[in-house]
């Protein structure tokens, strides 16, 4: 194995997913606690992203109990907050000082939702301060990998966004920020503005396996920083074309689809080539449904090179470490 290879990290995007957990093939027991999941996972894989943090600013207390109960050299990697990525978050995921900054009847989505334009400076900058916060515990570990700003579909190219683009760093001092786009006027339609802007402000780009769908973003190999992040999220066309149509597929539905070996055989040049111009890299599995993104990181690692972890042969069909 070369030395950039060793330097690539591969998990999932979500070690409490519902999918995963009733499939009851990666968990000793479905009834397991929170902690007991943890653990587990943390035997198997050296890396996991964290889906929840999106939803609502994790506490700081959930965040040292994370350090505390994995292996030293496990690495969180975390996904940003909903307002922080143009996402229109829910209003009682907002944190108290947040809403105290909002008008008395903020504007809302036709979901109810709290409409993220209608946000004010003051509220979005209390919100990073908050979310900032609670990652210290993380963070004070050197347990952090990269913190992941995924941008809502509706997040177009702009001059103002680019503006908001270059302020992150600023305003998450001393992390690792990753960058997903959604939405074709950023790549291809402007790649040399978009990807120049990542570089400037060192931002890593994130290199997206997805359907090929209307407005999809490409897989594009590229290089801004320190850290590389390929997240794959499958191939399932139809489920992404449904959500597109305005139907709200559930999460399993989108991301039913499991990469067959050859696939991923295919996407090993990309990461050889990630691992050769970055210091380090991560390999996020988000095809979200039963044990799928469990079976393609291990067979990845496998194609990798990687001898099977420690105890994960007893917990796993012994195929995936042929």
């Amino acid at each position: 194995m070369t030395r950039g290879m060793s330097r690539i990290r591969v998990g999932i995007c979500s070690w409490a997913d519902p999918a995963l957990i009733e499939s009851g093939a990666f968990y000793p027991r479905k009834s397991m606690s929170a902690e007991a999941r943890l653990r587990h996972y943390a035997s198997v894989f050296d890396t996991v992203e964290v889906n929840a943090s999106y939803y609502a600013i994790p506490d700081v207390r959930t965040t040292g109990r994370w350090v505390e109960r994995t292996p030293p050299g496990f690495v969180f990697n975390v996904k940003a907050y909903a307002l922080l990525t143009g996402h229109h978050p829910r209003p009682e995921s907002l944190p108290a000082d947040v809403r105290a900054l909002l008008p008395r009847q903020p504007r809302r989505t036709r979901r109810g939702e709290i409409d993220a334009a209608g946000v004010p400076p003051e509220a979005l900058d209390a919100t990073f301060r908050l979310y900032r916060a609670a990652l210290e515990p993380l963070a004070a570990a050197g347990r952090l990998g990269y913190v992941l700003f995924q941008l809502a579909p509706w997040v177009h190219f702009d001059a103002a966004r680019l503006e908001y683009l270059a302020s992150l760093p600023g305003r998450l001092p001393g992390l690792a920020l990753a960058v997903e786009f959604r939405h074709r006027s950023w790549l291809p339609e402007h790649a040399a503005a978009t990807l120049g802007a990542l570089r400037a402000a060192r931002l890593a780009h994130v290199v997206v396996d997805a359907p090929p769908t209307v407005n999809a973003v490409p897989r594009v190999v590229a290089v801004t920083a320190p850290t590389a992040v390929l997240r794959l999220h499958g191939r399932n066309a139809r489920g992404w074309l449904a959500q597109l149509r305005g139907e709200a597929p559930a999460v399993r539905e989108k991301y039913d689809y499991l990469y067959t070996e050859a696939e991923l055989r295919e996407l090993l040049p990309e990461v050889e080539r990630l691992g050769a111009e970055a210091e380090q890299v991560f390999v996020s599995f988000n095809n979200n449904n039963r044990d799928y993104p469990v079976q393609n990181a291990l067979m990845l690692r496998r194609l990798l090179g990687r001898p099977a972890p420690r105890g994960a042969a007893d917990a796993l069909p012994r195929d995936l470490f042929a």
